[in-house]
């Protein structure tokens, strides 16, 4: 086992792979799993599917229906964008790490794993923050709505976001392989991710401490704005067109609230074990559930479009009207 770890793991940590308590023998399949680590393979077989299959209805929808391509859907788009590949890469990556533990014919996923991880989760952070700064907008100012949140401004804002995540998670990965004295080995069940000790507390406190109170400030004052206006519509007798336009930015604003909020209950647990994974017991176990937890996010969003939005119903139906004919 030692010889073989030189080789195939000469870019882990040996106790990532050690610390499962699994005997690598070349005959490794998948009913040699344990039955907690099985009934987290099977809800990632399963949700990954279904995560798949409700953002893809976001995308379609919002790409092929002129109606439906507005600033506020072009970032809910992003989102779906982001979520999409949370069910289509990196939970089947994760079923094949599952399987293969060892890493026997899946070494080379570890870095494309902790890649893709990285830019969907600083993405879906990004998006989340233009969420906060729409409905702020929308809420607080919204003579300046139009202007400062036009059409081509969210879609550069958004174009923005992926670049600049793509490019600075490659810089962070790059800075986290260099200088190993000031480098530590985090275990992510079998994969080993370096993490630059300067560079990790730089990247949370930018890249997560400040989206997050961002959102949480922005998210306070325009709850207290939406308060007061849910107050005068309701003293009024009737709605006129200036009301209903509140009435529907009300509206928005409770559905991408509650996408707000499940957002931040799903990743922080998340990224606060990671600032303490090495002094945690039973890590790998907690890991897995954490994962199930910040994965189902990504699963939810279509949960919470589907119950506010007619337009993804609708589009939910036709898809599946499709599917059946064909």
């Amino acid at each position: 086992m030692e010889d073989y770890t030189k080789t195939v793991f000469a870019h882990l940590d040996y106790q990532c792979v050690t610390s499962w308590n699994t005997s690598c023998s070349s005959d490794f399949q998948l009913f040699h799993l344990n039955p907690s680590i099985l009934i987290v393979f099977f809800f990632y077989s399963v949700v990954s599917l279904l995560t798949v299959g409700g953002n893809m209805v976001v995308i379609l929808s919002i790409t092929i229906s002129k109606h439906l391509r507005t600033a506020t859907n072009f970032v809910i788009l992003s989102l779906a964008m982001s979520d999409f590949l949370v069910g289509g890469f990196m939970m089947p990556l994760q079923c094949a790490m599952f399987v293969d533990v060892c890493l026997y014919y899946t070494k080379s996923l570890c870095p494309v794993y902790h890649f893709i991880s990285t830019i969907v989760g600083t993405v879906s952070l990004y998006n989340v923050v233009l969420i906060a700064v729409d409905r702020y907008f929308a809420l607080c100012h919204p003579f300046h709505y139009v202007a400062k949140m036009s059409l081509r401004v969210v879609l550069k804002c958004v174009c923005f976001g992926w670049i600049l995540s793509f490019f600075y998670n490659l810089l962070v990965m790059y800075i986290g392989n260099s200088e190993p004295g000031q480098t530590k080995m985090i275990c992510i069940q079998a994969c080993a991710i370096p993490v630059n000790n300067t560079w990790g507390l730089i990247d949370f406190i930018f890249v997560f401490i400040v989206p997050c109170l961002m959102i949480i400030i922005l998210y306070v004052r325009v709850l207290t704005v939406a308060l007061r206006h849910a107050k005068v519509i309701s003293d009024s007798a009737k709605l006129g067109l200036n009301q209903r336009k509140r009435t529907s930015e009300l509206k928005a604003t409770k559905t991408l609230g509650t996408v707000v909020f499940v957002y931040l209950v799903c990743w922080i647990p998340w990224y606060i074990f990671l600032l303490n994974i090495e002094n945690v017991p039973d890590s790998n176990v907690i890991i897995n559930y954490l994962m199930c937890l910040f994965y189902s996010n990504s699963f939810i969003n279509p949960i919470i479009y589907a119950i506010s939005y007619p337009w993804f119903r609708k589009s939910f139906s036709f898809c599946a009207l499709v599917g059946k004919k064909s």
